[in-house]
Order: C-alpha cells, then structure tokens, then sequence
C-alpha cells in the first residue's frame, strides 16, 4: 500500500524503544538517483533534526517509528542543512522538463512505505514515474522531456 508525502507531513515520530514521542515528521528527503527516501526532517526550524531511512523501524498511517532516539542527528553539512531548511522538500517545487517547458508544480510524491522507494510524483491532475526525475535543487525539479 502506498504512502504519499503531503499525508505523512505532520505525522509523530516515536522512538521504538523508549516510546518516547521524538517530534513530528516535516520533511522526506529523496536521493533522486536512486528514486528512494533518503532521509527524513523530524521538526521545524533551528531543532529540526534528521534520521536516515535505514533507522525508520515503521512507517504507518498514525506513527514514525525508529529505531531509537539516538538515531536522530543534527545537520553535518550544507546538503543536510538544505534539507531541514525545507529547500530540498519536492512538494511545492515547479516542475520543469529538461528542455525547460513547464509542466506545473509537484503537489504530492507517492512512495512505498515499507522500502522508501518512489512511486510516482504527482504534478497537479496527472502522474509523473520516478524514474522521470532527473534533478532538484531550491528552484525547481527537472523532468525528462516525454518523448514525441
């Protein structure tokens, strides 16, 4: 059953062996060569930290867990920081094809919750696969140009 990243947004983050409530989930972070969920955001501004997708024990519709609480690390550099500043959040980016026409605004990514893997990027009424994905930065994400 697939996820999709706009309803995970605000979701709690609990560590799994502790219980502990870690904070709520604000970001997924996408390693776009491999068309999968890096890492996550859990909080906002100068407390948000981040956990890798290898320490995210479940991913349900009520609850993150992770592995534990030590998991979750501040950002160790400019990429990481990008992320928990919400520049590398593909959800509101304009979408681009590679030869730069407009295809409209990224308004939600479908995902596999038990591996991370992308699905599907949504762009308003229409689907886009993963693999279409050739890039993102704070602009824009970039598309491969359907073939004519």
């Amino acid at each position: 059953m697939s996820d999709r990243f706009a309803a995970a947004r605000g979701r709690k983050v609990v560590s799994r062996t502790s219980a502990e409530e870690l904070g709520n989930l604000a970001h997924l972070v996408v390693d776009i060569k491999r068309s999968q969920v890096e890492s996550l955001v859990v909080g906002k501004g100068r407390k948000a930290l981040l956990v890798a997708w290898e320490q995210v024990s479940g991913f349900g519709p009520d609850a993150v867990m992770l592995t534990d609480e030590s998991a979750l690390h501040p950002p160790r550099d400019d990429r990481e920081r990008a992320a928990v500043d919400g520049k590398l959040e593909l959800v509101g980016k304009r979408a681009l094809t590679d030869l730069g026409n407009g295809l409209g605004t990224v308004s939600d990514v479908v995902f596999e919750p038990m591996t991370g893997v992308i699905e599907t990027l949504v762009l308003g009424d229409r689907e886009e696969p993963a693999a279409s994905l050739l890039g993102a930065g704070s602009f824009a994400a970039i598309f491969r140009a359907p073939a004519e």
